[in-house]
């Protein structure tokens, strides 16, 4: 499974682009929605309020695969994001 983790209460700023289609970057808990065009570079930006794992899916009908764009969005703790950061490099 797709991962992202992020520290909460820190502000997280994802770049998407597309290849293909338009897809886009949803994260319905945390009402965050921005798509990604082919061509060209968008960004969406918040700042994460509590922790836990939250799902993340295309939420624009793409194509064929769009039921397999999943990934989880985890929300940890500053102590817990600088340990996971440093297993990143190792």
């Amino acid at each position: 499974m797709n991962e992202i983790v992020v520290p909460v209460g820190r502000p997280v700023i994802v770049h998407l682009s597309a290849k293909d289609v338009i897809h886009s970057f949803g994260v319905p808990a945390m009402r965050i929605k921005q798509d990604a065009n082919p061509g060209m570079m968008t960004a969406v930006w918040f700042t994460p309020t509590m922790t836990g794992e939250f799902d993340v899916a295309c939420s624009q009908l793409c194509g064929f695969g769009h039921y397999r764009m999943k990934a989880i969005l985890r929300v940890v703790s500053a102590d817990e994001f600088t340990r996971w950061l440093a297993s990143q490099k190792q």
